[in-house]
């Protein structure tokens, strides 16, 4: 009976850190974000998850470029941003938790993040 016991009491705490292990990691991949800046250095932008853009910055001599090269550098920049984001998040989660699966991981983060909509 006591091995059962202590087998039940090592089992909990191993839990415990586990859940304490999963919430840490979530709120690093809620804090994450990413910096990218267009090849010319006229625009800069700051992304986090689940693909947000937290900032925007323009050079004054972005005004040069037409909306519409304007419009295709910043959605190659958030998706770039999007890329580099969802590989530091998976490093991430691999450094904080080894020895759970990553990409299922990933994926409930993901789901968590969608829109209501879209999960």
């Amino acid at each position: 009976m006591e091995f059962e016991r202590q087998l039940f009491e090592e089992t909990m705490r191993d839990l415990r850190s586990r859940v304490r292990d999963a919430s840490r990691t979530q709120e690093a991949l809620q804090d994450l974000s990413v910096q990218v800046e267009s090849e010319d250095g006229l625009i800069s932008m700051t992304v986090g998850p689940p693909g947000h853009i937290r900032g925007l910055r323009f050079d004054p001599r972005a005004k040069r470029l037409d909306l519409e090269t304007l419009a295709e550098r910043i959605v190659e920049m958030v998706n770039n941003a999007s890329d580099i984001l969802k590989e530091e998040q998976a490093r991430q989660v691999q450094s904080l938790m080894p020895d759970f699966p990553v990409d299922e991981i990933m994926a409930d983060f993901t789901r968590m993040n969608a829109p209501p909509d879209a999960r």
